[in-house]
């Protein structure tokens, strides 16, 4: 191989990583801006790692492209371009291609970040389903709510025990209505809920504090105007409101989860 190739060579491979790396920080600033989660962990920590390579293979062609650059100058090797303009139409062209690529590279990470947030509602439903179908009478036992000390060290034990049964299962909480003075408020349990034998529960530990769509959602279950589920998913963090209903009681099972990364991926 001449050196007339190896220059075009190394300067392709330098065009390339130079684009490379265009695209690479086009989308970690879309993935870190949109708050898009679309990879799996194993696939995002290597596309961050990529970058390494990516300006490895820069390097080696820009250095391989000056010293052939210098033998050629050096042996006054006058090569005459021909077909200028034709090849002037085909870099255009080439170019509005490469640009195209942005925000065709930015609509599958946005739909990437659905899809993820698809598949993890689709998850935390099928969750509370099978887990209250298969106990029911835990369930039945924990609607009947009365803020007493008993309740919340049985509920922190059986929490515990639900939160623990598969190991890829969310954090299971559940929610309920109740009043300090004459203020409506929601309280939250856990499986943290663990007190001393001195110690005595205090309402205002156990208030859940929320937004002003969730507490309007929250309100409308508890007073049976709504029965449905609620799923948001925000920054990696997924949260479904499952209310369930036994008799004239009414809680809501709240099972959380966060993943710094989305699902799509191998």
């Amino acid at each position: 191989m001449n050196s007339e190739k190896i220059v075009k060579l190394t300067n392709r491979i330098a065009l390339v990583s130079v684009g490379l790396l265009v695209y690479w920080v086009f989308v970690f600033i879309s993935i870190t801006v949109f708050e898009f989660k679309v990879f799996r962990e194993n696939i995002t920590q290597a596309f961050y790692l990529s970058i390494l390579g990516i300006f490895a293979l820069l390097g080696a062609a820009i250095i391989l492209n000056i010293m052939f650059n210098l033998t050629r100058i050096a042996e006054s090797k006058i090569v005459e371009n021909k077909g200028e303009a034709a090849e002037k139409k085909q870099n255009k062209k080439g170019l509005m291609v490469l640009l195209l690529l942005f925000p065709v590279l930015f609509l599958l990470l946005y739909l990437g970040d659905l899809r993820s947030s698809q598949v993890k509602k689709e998850h935390l439903i099928s969750s509370a389903k099978h887990l209250v179908a298969e106990n029911q009478n835990v369930f039945e036992a924990l609607s009947n709510y009365d803020f007493k000390k008993t309740y919340i060290e049985f509920a922190a034990e059986q929490l515990e025990v639900l939160s623990k049964i598969e190991e890829s299962f969310p954090r299971v909480n559940i929610i309920v209505k109740d009043t300090i003075g004459s203020k409506s408020v929601f309280l939250l349990f856990n499986d943290y809920d663990k007190l001393s034998k001195e110690e005595e529960p205090k309402k205002c530990d156990y208030i859940y504090s929320t937004g002003t769509e969730e507490r309007e959602y929250l309100t409308q279950v508890f007073n049976g105007q709504a029965e449905k589920l609620k799923f948001s998913a925000s920054d990696g963090s997924y949260e479904l409101y499952f209310p369930v209903k036994s008799g004239n009681n009414i809680i809501i099972v709240y099972l959380s989860q966060h993943r710094r990364y989305g699902k799509i991926g191998s």
